[in-house]
């Protein structure tokens, strides 16, 4: 029984691995950056996608007090990891789902980050961003820009020897 269990939910984490994006983590040194990206216009909504462990969400959580951060997980395993990351760190301002992020309203934030590879982003993620009628909203993207594009001005944001980090926003 507990063998059963236990595949299903290795499988479906190899699923989702699969679809998206294969786990690497964001790079400690690279979360300053990503926070000063966030920082650079005020956000009340912040959404991390299918990012593992909320390692992202977390570090922005303790330094934005003022944004509400969710973090949605689409694999068992690290979804009950992040739960209880968020739990014993004792943040007030974020949450996890348990859930397909695809499924969401993403109008309902003002800034989605992701760490997906650039298919996934352009396929998946571009056809959704690219319909909320917020002129503030943001997208940012870990090391892979959108592929195509005609409707967002893009930012890359480059140090040397440093990862980029993409930031879009929607063109006036």
């Amino acid at each position: 029984m507990w063998l059963t269990i236990l595949f299903i939910i290795f499988l479906i984490s190899i699923i989702s691995f699969v679809s998206l994006a294969p786990w690497v983590p964001t790079k400690t040194e690279d979360l300053q950056r990503i926070d000063k990206i966030l920082k650079s216009k005020p956000c009340k909504n912040f959404l991390e996608m299918w990012c593992w462990t909320a390692w992202v969400s977390l570090y922005l959580a303790k330094n934005n007090k003022n944004t509400f951060f969710t973090w949605i997980e689409l694999s068992p395993f690290f979804y009950l990891i992040s739960k209880l990351r968020i739990y014993f760190s004792w943040q007030k301002n974020i949450k996890i789902i348990f859930w397909n992020a695809l499924k969401l309203d993403f109008s309902k934030f003002d800034v989605v980050y992701v760490f997906w590879v650039p298919s996934s982003v352009t396929q998946k993620i571009y056809p959704k961003i690219s319909e909320i009628k917020n002129p503030d909203f943001r997208f940012i993207s870990y090391c892979f820009q959108i592929e195509k594009d005609n409707i967002f001005e893009e930012t890359k944001h480059k140090e040397p020897w440093k990862l980029a980090i993409f930031e879009y926003r929607f063109k006036l």
